[in-house]
């Protein structure tokens, strides 16, 4: 994931987007771990990093053991972020389209026999929004964030 942050910062610096206003990021991952909590946190302070306002709200669906949790973020420059973490029988994988004012980052790692050099991303367990994600998973409701 470093190398992706990276590669997504420099664009972002370069202006070649403009500001970052809408993040759609899939990751699928193969750990038998129990619990997507860890995960889909992780995605949203990837999200946190590119979204150039902070968090307003964060409303999450499907269930930390279950096959997918799915998360939408609302910051309060009006930016969206809709983020999901699916369990799945390939390689991890990861989805992004970043959309600016000007532009769009498309980022994928297709893991296959015509994708011999793609690096899977490794999560490295820095999690954001966790505390509002699972009480969200566990309400049901958008959980408003304090700033």
């Amino acid at each position: 994931m470093e190398l992706l942050k990276k590669s997504v910062q420099s664009v972002l610096e370069k202006d070649r987007i403009g500001s970052p206003v809408f993040l759609r990021c899939v990751l699928h991952i193969t750990d038998e771990a129990e619990n997507l909590l860890p995960p889909i946190a992780e995605v949203a302070a990837l999200a946190n990093e590119w979204i150039p306002s902070p968090p307003a709200s964060v409303y999450a669906q499907g269930g930390a053991g279950a096959t997918q949790v799915t998360v939408m973020v609302h910051y309060v420059g009006g930016q969206m972020a809709l983020l999901s973490v699916n369990r799945a029988d390939m390689q991890t994988a990861i989805d992004i389209m970043l959309v600016g004012n000007k532009g769009v980052i498309y980022h994928e790692t297709p893991i296959g026999r015509h994708y011999p050099n793609a690096v899977p991303p490794e999560l490295d367990g820095s999690g954001a929004l966790t505390e509002a994600i699972a009480q969200s998973l566990e309400s049901g409701q958008p959980i408003t964030l304090e700033g």
